[in-house]
Order: structure tokens, then C-alpha cells, then sequence
């Protein structure tokens, strides 16, 4: 990114401009940052700022990322898959992504996230019926 440019976190805080141009300028240039070698440091970005706000524009810029950086996000979705905290969150994101089908979505089945998933997805097998009842 050349010094004139603002920087990622400055960026990416421009996705909740209320200015539509604006926020098209900010899009477009995430999405060329993302299609860079350093794409990297973007994404995590991204990933942290959907965790904090809900970003619908977060979501379409990530669900628009390229090989090789979708390795980088599945590994920093599953990252925070493992953090209580922010796991309803990143399940919210990764099924935005699924539902906007990008062209790596076969990917998913084989890198950690969907262990992560399934691991969150189990329920404890109750011990004691009568304690859960009441009784």
C-alpha cells in the first residue's frame, strides 16, 4: 500500500460510511488491497471488524476473497471459532460466505474450520436426566 493511502484499520473503518460513493471508493480499494501479496493483515482486519458490528459490507468483501487468500481467512475464521466470545459470530460469517457461494466454497470441507464447527455443534451428553428436569 503506498504512504498516501490510509491505513487497513482506517479503511476498513470507512465500511460503516453512510456515504454511498464513499463507501464504494473504500470497497473497491479493499478489494485490490485483498488481490495484493499482503492481503493477509487486510482480512484479519476484516474478519475482527465483522466480529465487532455485523458489517454487511464486510461480508461482501470477504465473500469476494481470492485463492490463495481464502486459505487466510478460513484459518482466522477457525482461529476465532476457538474464542467462546466470538463463535456465534464467526458461525454468522461463515454461513454468509456460504450462502454467497464463492468459487473456493469447496475448500470448506477440508481445512479445520468445519472440525471447529462440528466440535461446537456437540452437545453434552447429559449425565442426569432428573437434575435437568428438576427433580
Amino acid at each position: 500500500m503506498a504512504k498516501d493511502q490510509p491505513n487497513v484499520s482506517d479503511l476498513v473503518a470507512l465500511l460503516g460510511s453512510t456515504d454511498l460513493h464513499e463507501l464504494e471508493q473504500v470497497k473497491n480499494l479493499l478489494q485490490e488491497t485483498l488481490s495484493a501479496d499482503k492481503g493477509t493483515m487486510l482480512l484479519n482486519s476484516l474478519v475482527e471488524y465483522f466480529l465487532e458490528t455485523s458489517s454487511s459490507q464486510a461480508v461482501d468483501i470477504l465473500s469476494s476473497v481470492r485463492e490463495p487468500h481464502d486459505k487466510y481467512l478460513l484459518d482466522k475464521m477457525n482461529e476465532c471459532m476457538g474464542k467462546q466470545s466470538c463463535r456465534l459470530s464467526t458461525i454468522t460469517l461463515l454461513g454468509h460466505i456460504v450462502r454467497k457461494q464463492p468459487p473456493w466454497i469447496h475448500k470448506i470441507a477440508r481445512f479445520p474450520l468445519l472440525a471447529s464447527l462440528l466440535k461446537c455443534l456437540k452437545v453434552p451428553k447429559i449425565q442426569n436426566q432428573s437434575s435437568v428436569m428438576g427433580l
